[in-house]
């Protein structure tokens, strides 16, 4: 799965360094203290195209890429490109089909979603 950025596609990886950044960033913070928790916080940022969700999440996927989008303007600029030829929801169910595939993350996805991000994963992208 990949992201238009700058022009040129960037792969977007779901390993353990990325997994690790998303768990921080959509985690919890209490009283000072990191409580994480944030992969059980992605399926439903992508599922509902939570657009701060999303933006984190593409980052966190991004980052293996040393032209990756680091800055908040940066990121706008792919996010509006999945907005206008995706949408938050069906780029949502396309990652989350991507995630339903991969070892690590299977147990992420519930059982319902797997089939349905598996077939929009298989749909083409709108250009």
């Amino acid at each position: 799965m990949h992201i238009n950025f700058d022009g040129r596609e960037i792969e977007l990886k779901f390993g353990l360094r990325t997994l690790t950044e998303i768990d921080r960033e959509l985690g919890f913070e209490v009283e000072g203290a990191s409580l994480g928790q944030g992969l059980e916080m992605m399926i439903p940022n992508l599922r509902s195209g939570n657009l701060i969700g999303v933006s984190k999440i593409v980052k966190a996927a991004s980052t293996h890429d040393r032209k990756s989008p680091k800055t908040y303007e940066e990121l706008e600029e792919v996010l509006d490109d999945i907005a206008e030829n995706q949408g938050f929801e069906a780029f949502g169910k396309q990652v989350i089909g991507e995630l339903g595939k991969r070892p690590m993350t299977r147990n992420l996805v519930p059982e319902d979603m797997k089939e349905e991000g598996e077939e929009v994963a298989k749909q083409p992208k709108a250009v």
